[in-house]
């Protein structure tokens, strides 16, 4: 690993405290009863939870020279991946019937959606090629497209601590993360 980035996984550590702030009030406050919490919602949950402990893990592997706990996570993920692309879907599914529940217009309801689908799409392209590139032999590369995919966890765990703790609409919080990151 690049010196640069050996301490990564520490740097990820961070997205737990994110993940809770921001989905404290939607989720984790509803524990133990979850009335309003739908299946595909804990699928998504326990999934993406996961993904950011492998997020934190895998630099920290590679940085203590656990090469196979890497690839056997690593592994892991090719089955972890689909459950999340999936239990996104689900998810998008449902927030749109919900907003036609809500009265909204089958176009509003849709565009309400653009800036989650959008984020899954560069999600699977981002996670595609890391593991193209890793195929192909070409860590540098690899590295590079996993810290992006990680990158995409940032605006929904974020956004949704600012709009939550902060009361900021996710039009604003999403401003804030592009300033910030680009």
């Amino acid at each position: 690993m690049e010196k640069q980035y050996r301490y990564l996984g520490f740097f990820f550590l961070s997205f737990i405290v994110f993940v809770a702030l921001g989905f404290y009030y939607p989720y984790f406050s509803l524990f133990p009863e979850f009335k309003s919490v739908t299946q595909i919602i804990h699928i998504h949950a326990i999934a993406l939870f996961l993904w950011v402990i492998v997020l934190i893990a895998q630099p920290l592997l590679i940085t203590y020279h656990q090469f196979k706990a890497h690839r056997f996570i690593g592994k892991f993920t090719y089955f972890l991946m689909p459950v999340i692309i999936i239990s996104s879907v689900g998810v998008l599914r449902q927030q749109y019937l919900e907003g036609i529940e809500q009265k909204m217009t089958s176009g509003v309801s849709l565009k309400s959606l653009y800036t989650s689908a959008a984020e899954l799409i560069s999600i699977v392209i981002y996670y595609t090629l890391a593991v193209y590139n890793i195929w192909k032999g070409n860590v540098a590369y690899h590295m590079r497209y996993m810290i992006c995919l990680a990158l995409e966890f940032i605006p929904p765990s974020f956004g949704r601590t600012l709009g939550y703790w902060f009361y900021m609409r996710q039009y604003h919080t999403y401003n804030i993360l592009l300033y910030y990151v680009c």
